[in-house]
């Protein structure tokens, strides 16, 4: 008897020892890295309110972890379920369960340093602020306020922190749209978009960005637009169609180029083809350079002018004709 009672007790801590091994290798493989290999970067968003198990789960259908009941049981034994930080946050499939806790819980969020072009829109913005991590995609396009705010996004090189409010983003673009355009058209920015006179000057200085770089140039392009206009001519700008096929599809990361003949005959208030006049808004994001342009246009005997593809230079034209041969010459059109 007592030797049963011995083997019973061997056998029970061989079980005992079995089932410990297997929770371990269960827990190991659990815990590790979805794809050691793969650190290609997830951007993971933590929205103010959400619970532990709301995270867990959100992280699981990203491709982040492979459990969420392994991931919750972590948070749980080692005190970081309440721990978690509103924010968006790089992650990638390499991490495991405790380096993605440890972003979670102590990261503080980090200074990134982005440059907006001049001509950028808000489709471009957006793009670059949600691939630096410092707004999630889509956000700035979705952003909702009284009007547009296309035109008063001001280009230039900015301090963000990652995971940023989207309305401090956006309201740290206008104080800088007030000190550096407001003293150029007397109007800050808020007030730019509900006075005629000013929103015009502000599209039209949009459209100069996007269509010419050299500020030579802006002012003679300057001139030309203004001439057409004042001449009730349709503007004739492919800028326009870009800006427009991208308010039809607004989350589109697709090239704007080549524009096809179906491009032209899209009913839309942005088909400068289609409509005389300036569009409704601003299609970019203007800097100093081209609202000076506006403000200070260059007279020329032109009226048409194109960009060669190879270097980038203008070729102006005084005549229809003289362009027809330009785009031959230059665009094989």
């Amino acid at each position: 008897m007592h030797i049963n009672l011995n083997n019973k007790k061997l056998f029970l801590w061989i079980g005992i020892f079995f089932l410990f091994l297997i929770f371990l290798f269960i827990s190991l493989y659990f815990l590790s890295p979805v794809s050691s290999a793969n650190t290609n970067k997830i951007a993971f968003e933590i929205k103010q309110g959400d619970g532990f198990k709301t995270i867990s789960q959100n992280l699981y259908s990203d491709g982040l972890i492979k459990s969420p009941l392994f991931f919750d049981a972590y948070l749980v034994l080692f005190g970081k379920a309440s721990q978690l930080k509103p924010g968006i946050y790089e992650l990638n499939q390499g991490m495991s369960i405790k380096r993605i806790v440890t972003q979670l819980t102590d990261s503080v969020n980090a200074d990134v340093v982005v440059t907006i072009p001049e001509g950028s829109d808000i489709y471009d913005i957006d793009n670059i602020l949600s691939k630096a991590f410092i707004i999630h995609p889509h956000d700035l396009i979705n952003y909702k306020t009284n009007g547009n705010i296309e035109g008063i996004l001001f280009p230039d090189t900015y301090h963000f922190f990652t995971g940023s409010n989207i309305q401090d983003v956006v309201q740290k673009f206008i104080d800088n749209w007030n000190k550096k355009a407001e003293p150029l058209l007397g109007f800050s920015a808020s007030d730019c978009l509900l006075n005629n006179d000013c929103k015009e000057k502000l599209t039209l200085a949009s459209i100069v960005e996007k269509e010419v770089q050299t500020p030579e140039d802006q002012k003679i392009v300057a001139g030309i637009i203004m001439k057409r206009l004042s001449a009730n001519m349709p503007l004739d700008l492919d800028a326009t169609i870009c800006y427009m096929k991208q308010t039809m599809n607004p989350y589109s990361t697709n090239q704007c180029y080549p524009l096809t003949q179906l491009d032209f005959k899209v009913e839309s208030p942005y088909n400068s083809y289609l409509n005389r006049g300036l569009p409704p808004t601003p299609i970019s994001n203007p800097g100093v350079s081209a609202i000076s342009a506006v403000l200070n246009p260059k007279s020329s005997p032109y009226w048409y002018y194109l960009s060669d593809p190879k270097t980038g230079k203008t070729i102006f034209a005084e005549t229809l004709s003289a362009q027809n041969i330009n785009r031959q010459k230059y665009l094989n059109l």
